[in-house]
């Protein structure tokens, strides 16, 4: 169970992710964000050797959010929401994710510049770790 002061931060955490949301939507053009889930569970990630993952065909996307720092999660998000856009063109395949592919270099690189316009009008995301205490 939660303390207050947890549930404070953990709601914290989701406004900024739902904010972050409508921006990456805006920016990748998107129309519909697609199913997002967080998932609070560090021992996922160990376990996946990831933070995130788009679900190919499925429009769904999961992200840890389990002790992280808030900026960290929405690079995340972002990359994985490039992956959507790209499945959404119909140029993502279940083996596009390759490391050092084109795609995910693109998704690598689109996430850290819309991480970073992202940043400069709300500039609280590199301060706030909001993490369970």
């Amino acid at each position: 169970m939660l303390t207050f002061k947890q549930y404070i931060a953990e709601q914290r955490k989701v406004d900024i992710i739902n904010s972050f949301v409508s921006y990456a939507c805006d920016t990748l053009e998107l129309g519909t964000a697609p199913e997002i889930n967080l998932v609070n569970d560090k021992k996922l990630a160990k376990e996946h050797r990831s933070f995130g993952s788009y679900y190919v065909g499925q429009n769904k996307i999961n992200v840890n959010i389990a002790e992280r720092h808030v900026a960290d999660i929405l690079r995340t998000l972002a990359h994985e929401m490039v992956h959507c856009k790209q499945d959404r063109d119909g140029r993502l395949f279940d083996d596009s994710g390759n490391t050092g592919s084109d795609i995910e270099n693109e998704a690598n690189s689109q996430a850290g510049i819309m991480l970073r316009n992202f940043g400069r009008t709300n500039p609280f995301i590199f301060e706030e770790v909001l993490s369970q205490q």
